[in-house]
Parts: C-alpha cells; sequence; structure tokens
C-alpha cells in the first residue's frame, strides 16, 4: 500500500472520529440544557411556595398570638387608643408583611403579575389602621428606601 493511501484513510478515519465525538458533544449539551431549564422551572416554584408559606406563616402569627391579634385589632380599626407597646407591634408586624411583598416583587415571584400585587396591596390596606401606616410608613418602604417605583405606583393606585 502506498503511504498516502494510509495517510489519506488516517485522516478521514480521524475526521469522522471527530465528528462523532463533536455531535456527541452536541447532544450532551442539549440534554444539560434542558435539564437546566427545568431545575430552573423547579426552583422557580419552590420560590413561589416558599413565599405563599411565608405569608400563611406571618397570617398564623397573628392569628394564634393573642397580644400581637389585640394590637392588630386596636391600631387596624382605629378606634381605641393602643399602647405605645401595641402600636410598635403593629408597626413592626406591617414592616414584614410589607417587606415579604417586596421580597416576592424582586424575586419576580408572581412575574410582576399587577393584579396579584393589587390584592396582596388590597388587603395590606384592609383597615383604617393599615392605610394610615401605607401612607405614612408602608409608602417610604416601597418607594424611598427599595425605590420599587412601579410597585409604589400600583400602591398608590389601591390605595385611592
Amino acid at each position: 500500500m502506498e503511504t498516502g493511501f494510509v495517510v489519506a484513510m488516517a485522516q478521514i478515519a480521524t475526521g469522522i472520529a471527530t465528528l462523532v465525538v463533536a455531535l456527541f458533544l452536541a447532544a450532551q449539551l442539549i440534554l444539560q440544557r434542558r435539564q437546566l431549564d427545568i431545575a430552573h422551572q423547579d426552583s422557580f416554584r419552590e420560590l413561589g411556595f416558599a413565599a405563599r408559606t411565608r405569608n400563611e406563616e406571618l397570617l398564623l402569627a397573628r392569628l394564634t398570638n393573642k397580644s400581637l391579634l389585640n394590637s392588630y385589632m386596636k391600631v387596624g380599626a382605629g378606634i381605641e387608643s393602643p399602647s405605645n407597646e401595641e402600636t410598635h407591634q403593629f408597626l413592626n408586624y406591617m414592616r414584614l408583611l410589607y417587606l415579604q411583598m417586596i421580597n416576592e416583587w424582586n424575586l419576580g415571584v408572581n412575574a410582576k403579575n399587577v393584579e396579584y400585587f393589587k390584592g396582596r396591596l388590597g388587603t395590606l390596606m384592609g383597615t383604617v389602621g393599615e392605610r394610615r401606616y401605607y401612607l405614612t410608613n408602608g409608602r417610604i418602604i416601597v418607594g424611598t428606601v427599595f425605590q420599587l417605583s412601579d410597585l409604589m405606583k400600583l400602591g398608590d393606585v389601591v390605595y385611592e
């Protein structure tokens, strides 16, 4: 056999092997991308579940802690004069609720679903005390501290 023929056959075989390896690696990349997409969807669902769980925990705290419930009722209703402790408890509870909503907004858990956040803001402004909190603290937390002008505008719409 001629050496030229052997060299040509070796080059063809090497080229075919390289092509097979390249196709195999491309297939692996495609599979890996699909797995990453699935993992991303799972983590997104997990974020949504964690946010809902945290909201439920905050609501449950108000329902099961008599002191917090009394503070919430007094300050929220705006009828009785609350003590400094009750006011402090209410303000910090509301702050937690707002921070939780801001976390959801920043994480995009609900994909900036305007109706969802209108509902969240509506529940945060259901009573006289809660609306007062929005004007004096909530608006500042959302608009100034976290600089979420879109969420603040949405809050203003809900407030009106």
